[in-house]
């Protein structure tokens, strides 16, 4: 029976990519897979991660921060100095490697999402948003839910409290490593599970089935 899975910021581990897949006996033809976004940056093999992504027949996309930058450089040849300080140079070397993957993978970054809500009324986002306006007033703001930080923050505040995010049943993120709260597992903080383990850190990359929790990682080590 087809499984459904979400993964966090993967940052160019190829290796770890394809043992994660392994390990969890991935169908890349009957299997559903959301991406938290990330791909790129840091890590040695970029191009060799979103070409395996490409593989997957029922997969989702959700744009990550460092994945805005790549695509917004490969359209345009500008290098941000804050994409170069936090890793873009290794893609830009590996994209100068590889140039026939530069107009398959535009096309694939151009219909990134910037968020996904499914049929059970899970959220899907790289970084956060806003919780004190209505998550309709935002859905386009990138800026907030590629680079928000507050949510997790706020998240710790209501597993302390009891309380939840009343908008969505559950909140999967990616963005803000869990080593911030000193774990290193997917960790659920009230309905809200921080999916980034430090893949871009030479942490471990996580994947979990979304029904059961089952979770599988990878150590990084590029």
């Amino acid at each position: 029976m087809p499984r459904s899975f979400v993964i966090g910021d993967i940052h160019g581990n190829y290796k770890a990519l394809t043992e994660i897949f392994r390990k969890a006996g991935f169908d890349y033809e009957k299997d559903f897979l959301v991406s938290l976004g990330d791909l790129v940056d840091r890590g040695p093999e970029p191009v060799k991660v979103v070409d395996e992504l490409m593989r997957i027949r029922n997969l989702v996309y959700v744009q990550g921060n460092h994945d805005y930058w790549c695509f917004e450089y490969l359209k345009t040849g500008i290098k941000t100095p804050d994409w170069l300080f936090q890793g873009g140079q290794f893609t830009i070397n590996d994209y100068g490697k590889h140039p026939d993957a530069v107009s398959r993978h535009l096309d694939f970054y151009s219909k990134a999402l910037l968020f996904y809500i499914d049929n059970k009324n899970r959220l899907f986002v790289h970084a956060g948003f806003d919780r004190f306006r209505p998550f309709e007033s935002q859905k386009s703001d990138r800026r907030t839910l590629l680079w928000d930080r507050s949510l997790y923050r706020a998240a710790i505040e209501y597993q302390e409290e009891g309380k939840v995010f009343g908008e969505f049943s559950e909140i999967f993120i990616g963005h803000s490593p869990t080593q911030l709260i000193m774990q290193d597992k997917p960790a659920r903080l009230s309905n809200l599970w921080m999916m980034d383990t430090g893949a871009g850190h030479r942490c471990l990359l996580s994947m979990m089935e979304l029904d059961s929790k089952e979770f599988w990682q990878v150590k990084c080590e590029f």
